[in-house]
């Protein structure tokens, strides 16, 4: 299988190198994995983005030409609020000939919060009414985003509910928003734009993909046939993680193939 979503020390919030990528995806028997590097154009200076992709694009072209004969290593990068700074958004994506453009959403600018999410302090007292205001600016961005940016393939479409309903058990219901991601799901089947199932929270505090199988069911009856499987992996033992469930959720709801990129076109393997 591929991986089409992992994350090297390039970004923040990871410590394994690329070649500990490799090694990890050969021994969990995947036949190909993309580094896919933060870009976060929020925190663009502070975390030194440019130089680190720009880092993290050579040590891709070594270590693809080191594990050649082993496993396919595909030059990714996920990308976020790009109408943050559009000029440097668009010089990151110049950077090389990228074989996957992740785009996804990690900060939303909501009442006096100015962060990513991911630590947004969703527990008591923020009230349910606060959570279902924020989620609904969440997926105005999530639409601004599809109509606006230049990307292949839509990451973990409901994440903010890994924390809201993972981390702080709220139960907050995503089938609220259904008409918003109804309109997002029709835009990236129109744009031609893949739906990834995100895996990162199979096994951990949240419980479940991202997004959920009534999400991924809903693409399918919209007439959506484009999905892409990624761990969002941190570390080598999430690699892969609850793939074969995956594929038997896709196989579940009519899906006979998944699409991993190449050169920024997709390519179909048979489930």
């Amino acid at each position: 299988m591929f991986d089409s979503h992992v994350h090297s020390h390039h970004s923040h919030d990871s410590k394994q190198s690329v070649e500990e990528i490799c090694q990890s995806a050969i021994e969990k028997g995947l036949k190909g994995v993309a580094v896919t590097d933060h870009v976060d154009m929020w925190f663009l200076e502070e975390r030194f983005t440019v130089r680190e992709i720009k880092k993290c694009i050579e040590n891709v072209r070594v270590m693809k030409e080191k594990y050649r004969d082993q496993i396919k290593l595909l030059q990714g990068i996920e990308i976020a609020e790009t109408d943050y700074d559009e000029n440097v958004a668009k010089e990151i994506l110049e950077f090389t000939d990228y074989d996957v453009v992740i785009g996804s959403v990690h900060c939303v600018e909501f009442e006096d919060y100015r962060d990513g999410y991911s630590v947004y302090p969703f527990g008591a007292p923020t009230s349910d009414a606060r959570i279902l205001a924020f989620l609904k600016l969440y997926f105005d961005r999530l639409r601004t985003m599809v109509d606006k940016m230049d990307f292949d393939v839509l990451a973990h479409l409901n994440c903010p509910l890994r924390y809201i309903n993972g981390k702080y058990k709220r139960g907050i219901d995503d089938k609220l928003f259904s008409e918003q991601i109804d309109a997002i799901l029709l835009a990236i089947i129109q744009k031609g734009v893949a739906l990834e199932i995100n895996t990162s929270g199979v096994g951990d505090y949240y419980g479940d993909w991202l997004p959920g199988e009534w999400i991924v069911a809903r693409y399918y009856a919209l007439g959506g046939r484009l999905v892409t499987i990624g761990s969002d992996a941190h570390a080598g033992a999430m690699i892969g993680n609850a793939f074969e469930a995956t594929k038997e959720m896709l196989r579940r709801i009519g899906f006979s193939e998944y699409h991993y990129y190449e050169k920024r076109k997709p390519i179909a393997v048979g489930l």
